[in-house]
């Protein structure tokens, strides 16, 4: 085989169906009810996962990795680029995490966090990369993916599910439904080497501790500032009024 044809064969961007021409594996999803569906993560690339809500068991369904990351003692952190939630002592203390392994970057402006992800996959500073997106354009989408190839890192792009019917080249598209009693329905929507799956039903994968990232809201029993305090200078606060 000639080198152009092998390195045309290791792009995770390019579609494969015969199962034993999938990549190479990378950790184990961690789950007994993905053995017979999804037993391994890609090695490296960009996996999209939708959700009709942040909070529906996406952190459960990755912690298996999380753990399996932090344990093979690669002193790199796992970054989180603009979550929906706010990281906290009793999250990171369930799911035992270290907090000094979780690199949380508040990015408020979609560009600088689309621009944050990149660089973390492709510099190899954080080999495991988690954003949170509102949408994921094709350009976009295949950015991140060379970005994770030249890094060798695996990314999560957390998105809604609206998004779900794109064409994305990754190697991996999955959806999480919630459903009753703390369960999920998983649905292998894509991914390199298989079949779709419809319907994977998961157990127990809520995270305790989940803290949506808090929004201003204005009522009428707010009355916003700008107010005086007792010296004369002007400062900014809300008053209720209740």
């Amino acid at each position: 085989m000639n080198n152009a044809l092998e390195s045309l064969l290791q792009r995770q961007d390019l579609w494969r169906g015969q199962p034993e021409l999938q990549a190479v594996a990378g950790y184990k999803t961690g789950l007994y009810e993905l053995t017979d569906h999804m037993p391994y993560w890609p090695a490296h690339g960009i996996c999209e996962l939708f959700t009709p809500a942040p909070g529906c068991g996406e952190l459960g369904l990755l912690l298996p990795l999380f753990q399996q990351y932090l344990s093979a003692a690669t002193l790199k952190p796992i970054a989180l680029v603009a979550p929906k939630f706010i990281p906290n002592a009793q999250m990171l203390a369930w799911m035992q995490l270290s907090p000094e392994y979780v690199l949380w970057l508040d990015v408020t402006a979609r560009r600088d966090a689309l621009w944050a992800m990149e660089q973390l996959l492709k510099s190899g500073s954080c080999p495991l990369v988690l954003g949170w997106f509102d949408t994921l354009s094709l350009k976009e989408a295949r950015q991140l993916q060379l970005a994770a190839e030249s890094g060798n890192a695996l990314g999560f792009c957390l998105l809604p599910m609206s998004q779900a019917g794109n064409n994305h080249p990754i190697p991996l598209k999955l959806a999480l439904t919630p459903l009753i009693e703390n369960r999920c329905c998983l649905q292998i929507l894509k991914r390199r080497g298989g079949w779709p799956v419809p319907e994977i039903r998961l157990s127990g994968i809520a995270v305790p501790g989940w803290r949506p990232a808090m929004t201003v809201t204005h009522d009428a029993n707010v009355v916003i500032g700008p107010w005086h305090d007792s010296e004369g200078k002007q400062s900014m606060r809300q008053q209720h009024h209740g």
